[in-house]
């Protein structure tokens, strides 16, 4: 997974699945191009979870390791917190 290639994709071949089931740790892993926003969805057998963002606030993102902060706070904010309740 590395955030300059999604740009690209996103930026120079306008790709609606810019990644798609692609796994990330216990989850997999889905990132869509929807015009002017991006939605990046996380799911496994026992639900998903998904957010969305500006494209041009996606596209600020800098490192790969910016990306997975991204990622793991949807994960930590839907699946982990709720099992907390």
């Amino acid at each position: 997974m590395d955030i300059k290639e999604m740009k690209k994709d996103i930026l120079e071949y306008d790709l609606y699945r810019v990644v798609d089931g692609v796994l990330y740790g216990d989850y997999q892993l889905s990132i869509f191009n929807e015009g002017d926003k991006i939605a990046i969805a996380v799911y496994d057998e026992w639900g998903s979870a998904a957010y969305v963002m500006d494209k041009k606030d996606f596209l600020t993102i800098g490192t790969n390791e910016e990306l997975e902060q991204h990622i793991n706070s949807i994960i930590y904010y839907n699946y982990i917190e709720y099992e907390g309740e």
